[in-house]
């Protein structure tokens, strides 16, 4: 839920962003939208959104309205709650302290705690015993695995600090390839909130020695497109690859069961 900040990272210029990003974070976590960036599809995704945008011009921090992305590239936007109002008072209020965020000047937090609560660490004291489990140890780092049975294949890709990976289903492998499960990934809505995502990725996609560029906006748009015109949407599960194909393997069960001959049955 909001309220959130988005910082707008162009992969050719990921550094710009890489400074503001570290201050912000001294108060607030933000995420990185790496796809949505162009003036139209940020038109699209935020139209209608109770938000404010803000750059640098001329070596000035500004805050402005969605139409002006067009005219100026945004650096982050802050998105509020729909039910949220907020005052021109309010919204000064999140302009002056991103400006003091970013000269590192002294910042009165009080005031900006009203509007954007801050993140609350909720610690819980447990008392051990044979029943409790160990803490499970969450991945540091991104990795790939796959395999490939009967022109089906299993590709599953962990994040850092993630309980469950992501494992994509490629059906007729021997024709596709690997490159449905690119654009597969996004899927999940929790792939793509931050930039290392696209990174991994980019990385990923010269691993595999795949052909021409990875230009996942317009792969995205592309699929978008192929699926609204009814294309079937990309197999994504938060599982392992062995939790995918018994979960699999059960619905084959059921759909052998719901068309088989029920004059056959035995009834007891």
């Amino acid at each position: 839920m909001a309220p959130f900040f988005t910082f707008f990272v162009d992969k050719a210029e990921s550094d710009r962003c890489a400074r503001y990003i570290k201050q912000l974070d001294r108060y607030y976590p933000s995420f990185a939208d790496g796809i949505y960036i162009s003036p139209a599809e940020m038109k699209k995704r935020y139209n209608g959104a109770n938000a404010k945008f803000f750059a640098y011009d001329c070596g000035e921090l500004i805050m402005f309205d969605l139409d002006t992305v067009t005219e100026i590239e945004p650096l982050l936007t802050l998105t509020m709650d729909k039910p949220t109002r907020m005052s021109k008072e309010n919204w000064v209020t999140v302009y002056k302290f991103l400006k003091a965020v970013f000269n590192d000047d002294y910042i009165d937090l009080a005031e900006i705690h009203k509007l954007v609560p801050p993140i609350k660490v909720i610690t819980e004291k447990l008392q051990l015993s044979k029943e409790i489990e160990p803490a499970k140890k969450l991945p540091d780092d991104y990795s790939f695995a796959y395999v490939v049975e009967n022109d089906i294949a299993f590709c599953q890709v962990t994040k850092p600090h993630t309980d469950l990976p992501y494992t994509a289903v490629i059906r007729e492998f021997s024709k596709v390839g690997f490159e449905p499960l690119f654009t597969a990934m996004y899927v999940s809505s929790s792939w793509g909130v931050c930039n290392h995502d696209h990174l991994f990725l980019l990385k990923l996609w010269k691993y595999l020695n795949m052909d021409g560029e990875l230009d996942l906006e317009n792969r995205l748009a592309a699929e978008i497109l192929k699926c609204q015109n009814g294309k079937p949407e990309p197999e994504l599960y938060r599982l392992d690859i062995m939790g995918v194909k018994e979960q699999l393997s059960n619905k084959q069960k059921r759909r052998d069961i719901s068309a088989a001959d029920s004059s056959k049955f035995i009834k007891l």
